[in-house]
């Protein structure tokens, strides 16, 4: 599935700014991505009014809307997850150490991890930066091996990347209609090539176009098809001024 930066982006921009209507928006919005690094973290399988690692998730992606820092050039998404995870494991520590009788409301513990928080935001600041550049290795090399099962090296990347704006731009666009069109997307996946004659038809541009541009083509259509998880690959591909 495409992630839809730009809504995210616009949404959190309100949000951030007041608008109550946006963060509820954005909240709803995000609800998937929320439950897929909760289920992760934990493990197993979890279900919304059920399970209160949810509900601590939850709460701290809606911290995480007033808390975001650009200025750390750390993609939203990405700090919502680390903010995700540091809750979830004050949590599940706190949870193992008292074990089934454990003091106190849930409320007043997710007050006391807050307190904690905002008193440590010096070593949370250093938290973040040492994850978000783990976080950044690791999705580089995730990303160099899906794409050499494609034959595809980061050196060719750079052979191949369309120097003028306009022709990458249009590559670009190719590259998202492939990514969203689900049978389209699993042909290429299936046969290891790029559909051509099918891309031509559903985008207008020439075939001769597409084959010089395959690579490149291919190479983005995975990156914004698996955004989620290479959420730092996108805001920079966004950010650089090489995304739509």
């Amino acid at each position: 599935m495409v992630l839809p930066v730009g809504n995210i982006e616009n949404l959190l921009a309100l949000a951030r700014a007041g608008d109550g209507t946006a963060r509820e928006q954005l909240l709803a919005e995000c609800r998937p991505f929320i439950t897929r690094v909760t289920a992760g973290l934990c493990r197993r399988h979890l279900e919304w009014g059920y399970d209160d690692e949810l509900s601590i998730a939850f709460m701290a992606f809606n911290e995480a809307i007033d808390r975001y820092e650009e200025d750390r050039k750390v993609p939203f998404l990405a700090y919502a997850r680390l903010l995700i995870k540091s809750r979830l494991t004050d949590y599940l520590r706190k949870e193992n150490r008292v074990s089934a009788h454990m003091a106190g409301s849930l409320n007043s513990e997710l007050e006391e991890m807050s307190a904690f928080s905002l008193e440590s935001s010096r070593a949370w600041g250093e938290y973040l930066d040492r994850e978000a550049a783990r976080e950044r290795e690791e999705e580089i090399r995730e990303y160099a091996a899906m794409l050499a099962e494609f034959g595809i090296s980061f050196s060719d990347l750079v052979r191949c990347a369309p120097r003028h704006r306009d022709a990458r731009q249009v590559l670009l666009h190719v590259s998202r209609r492939l990514a969203g069109d689900g049978a389209l997307f699993e042909q290429l996946v299936r046969t290891g090539k790029l559909p051509i004659k099918e891309l031509s038809l559903l985008t207008g541009v020439h075939r001769k176009t597409l084959e010089r541009g395959r690579k490149y083509i291919i190479a983005m259509a995975l990156l914004w098809h698996h955004c989620q998880e290479y959420l730092y690959l996108c805001h920079y591909l966004k950010a650089s001024g090489k995304g739509e």
